[in-house]
């Protein structure tokens, strides 16, 4: 949870940062032909398999800019994401945890358009990918781990707004590794 807060504060920082020394123009096409996107993102996950209340996940991903389509673009790149879930049992007799560890690795595609605005880049997409989820329990003093491996798709909407010509932030909702996200963005290309 430390690690969680610290995230959390250092996004606020970058943020604060970004706007303090903005100059009044983002770019004017963020997810044009040729740019690269690297994104970093936290918000509440998608349990998978079990678990109870928020579940904290965090994500990172990567969109390139490959081709112009009317008057936006497609990208497409990749994402990795972790989630921790846990559900507590509690009996007159006993209690124990479970507690799911998920990690996944997702390929995703999606459509920008910055609808003439300088900075904004909306964006919907989908993808599929990897998860792997890895559950713990502990009942009477017996501790049972398992690993399973599923396909996992992905559909998602998206906007980032930057305030300079490198760095954004961004927010997205949808059904990939968070059900929701928000975070910073950062231009790689142009």
């Amino acid at each position: 949870m430390k690690n969680f807060k610290t995230i959390i504060l250092l996004c606020v920082f970058m943020a604060t940062l970004s706007v303090q020394y903005a100059s009044a123009q983002g770019p004017q096409d963020p997810a044009g032909r040729g740019n690269g996107i690297l994104g970093f993102g936290f918000g509440p996950g998608i349990p998978y398999f079990g678990g109870d209340g928020f579940g904290p996940a965090i994500l990172v991903h990567y969109d390139q800019s490959i081709w112009k389509a009317g008057p936006g673009s497609i990208s497409l790149g990749g994402q990795i994401g972790t989630s921790f879930f846990t559900h507590d049992y509690y009996h007159r007799d006993y209690q124990y945890r479970d507690r799911w560890t998920n990690v996944g690795v997702a390929f995703r595609a999606a459509y920008h358009i910055g609808w003439h605005v300088r900075g904004l880049d909306t964006y919907a997409g989908f993808g599929a990918g990897t998860l792997f989820s890895m559950y713990h329990d502990a009942e009477y003093g017996t501790v049972n781990r398992h690993t399973s491996v599923y396909l996992i798709p992905e559909l998602f909407v998206g906007a980032s707004y930057y305030f300079t010509r490198r760095v954004g932030v961004n927010a997205e909702l949808g059904y990939n590794f968070a059900v929701a996200s928000v975070g910073l963005n950062f231009r790689l290309s142009k």
